[in-house]
């Protein structure tokens, strides 16, 4: 009998939470012993009543306590294996659900037939990390602390890749304005346009919001949102709107988050949000890694004097706690200090990063080419750095077939990006857990790094964080004095 496969991951890392997956039936029941173990599900013809009915319903539910507390629903067909109707027929409304005492995140993506590498089976994934990591870095090195007497560069650090990409506010600005004639223009900067020459300018037009929805959006929360979920390193690339999107757009004149020419979110609206939270949460700090790597050249940047005065207006902002920022000296500078002096917003420029990403490496629709690049890097590898970076995204989208594919075959839930989300985390992670710390021991800041940030890639940065500030020998008794 015709049957579409449905294959579910889940995170869990609150006490007494439980993540169903159903289906007619069928049901998986995972707990946090379950934790980065995929399981497969089918919605087969013959489960569904009725004669010629082919349409099951997928669900998952989160269980407080045995008691239902969230869930999500598609309704999908065995037979062509599209969705009918649902909850998560959008990535875009995949918005996080925060209870009393947890932050659920989830993701679907509607896989088709499998080409070109894609997966063939619908993928589902739902993390739950706790509302604490709101204050994690207060809860690992807290003040005062044998912890927070070391460098700021012991600390792990969870980011949101390309966090500025996190809705299409922006650029649906300018699609409402765009024409045909800006085209040729923005051919010159978008070189993935090069994949659709076979279509004529005015449905290239009509497809240019799912060709960056496929390109860019590798973020679906708002900042606030990413920074409770305990994400606390943001690379940002600042610049100026293209000249053509500037012209035809009613955009305000002013810095954006930049994915080549691909408007984001607005820097000082990014900086004010950082500042309300640091303002909020006296204990924790956030790093600003401002780069432009391909970043269009006829896009305008900030000069280093525009940058620290929008730094100084935005922790201007805090009215309950004292707050400044401070530049690449404080990697090196201890917890306590940094706090004491109130500078918790770090801001570097262009620093130097020990960084797994590479071109060839990442794109990829599977984790082996990125568990290479992990197992490739060493403690001697970071000398000379800043950092050292650990991307656990793949940059499927450079994939030519990949990306026309998922374009031209365009579903809101079918992102490229999406499809191998879930996939990749249940290899990415738990090497990274594993391994990382005894392969990069060097006294550098870490980052773990991943699209559609979520509880599972926070809780690892918390994690190795709490490994990489433990109490050494020699600090038991500066702790026992502590306690006294």
């Amino acid at each position: 009998m015709p049957s579409k496969g449905v294959s579910t991951y889940s995170y869990i890392s609150v006490d007494g939470y439980e993540v169903e997956f159903t289906v007619p039936a069928a049901s998986i029941l995972n707990t946090a012993v379950d934790n980065f173990t995929p399981k497969n599900l089918e919605i087969d013809s013959s489960d569904i009543p009725g004669r010629l009915h082919f349409v099951g319903r997928f669900q998952w539910s989160v269980l407080f306590h045995g008691e239902v507390i969230a869930s999500a629903y598609n309704d999908i067909n065995s037979l062509t294996g599209k969705l009918s109707g649902g909850t998560m027929t959008a990535t875009v409304d995949f918005a996080p659900i925060v209870t009393h005492n947890a932050i659920i995140t989830y993701g679907f993506y509607a896989a088709g037939p499998g080409d070109f590498g894609l997966p063939n089976r619908h993928q589902c994934y739902v993390t739950i990390c706790s509302k604490d990591n709101v204050s994690w870095m207060g809860a690992v090195a807290p003040p005062g602390s044998p912890a927070a007497q070391k460098a700021f560069s012991r600390f792990v650090l969870a980011a949101p890749h390309d966090n500025g990409m996190n809705s299409m506010t922006t650029c649906d600005a300018f699609f409402t304005a765009a024409n045909v004639d800006i085209i040729s223009d923005i051919k010159e900067h978008l070189p993935c346009l090069r994949f659709f020459q076979h279509l004529p300018d005015y449905l290239l037009l009509r497809r240019l919001p799912n060709i960056v929805y496929g390109v860019a959006i590798t973020q679906k929360k708002e900042i606030p949102l990413m920074l409770h979920l305990g994400a606390r390193y943001f690379e940002f690339r600042p610049a100026k709107l293209l000249p053509i999107i500037r012209k035809v757009s009613s955009l305000p004149d002013k810095y954006y988050f930049q994915h080549s020419c691909i408007p984001g979110l607005a820097f000082d609206e990014f900086l004010s949000q950082l500042a309300a939270f640091l303002d909020e949460n006296p204990t924790e700090f956030v790093v600003v890694h401002i780069r432009w790597d391909g970043v269009v050249s006829k896009c305008e940047r900030p000069s280093q004097e525009v940058i620290e005065n929008m730094l100084d207006e935005a922790c201007g902002q805090a009215t309950q706690h004292n707050l400044r920022w401070g530049g690449r000296e404080c990697l090196s500078q201890s917890i306590d200090d940094l706090r004491q002096s109130g500078t918790r917003l770090i801001c570097v420029v262009n620093a130097e990063k020990y960084d797994s990403w590479t071109a060839k490496a990442y794109a990829t629709l599977t984790p082996e080419p990125i568990l290479e690049r992990f197992e490739s890097m060493n403690t001697e590898g970071q000398e000379g750095t800043d950092l050292t970076i650990l991307q656990c995204q793949a940059t499927s989208q450079s994939i030519k077939e990949v990306l026309v594919y998922s374009v031209l075959k365009a579903h809101a839930a079918t992102s490229c990006l999406t499809s191998t989300k879930a996939h990749l985390d249940s290899q990415t992670l738990p090497w990274i857990r594993t391994n990382a710390l005894d392969r990069l021991q060097a006294d550098k800041l870490i980052v773990v790094m991943n699209d559609f940030i979520d509880g599972a890639t926070t809780d690892t940065s918390i994690e190795l964080s709490r490994r990489r500030l433990a109490p050494e020998d020699g600090d038991s008794e500066v702790s026992d004095l502590l306690d006294r």
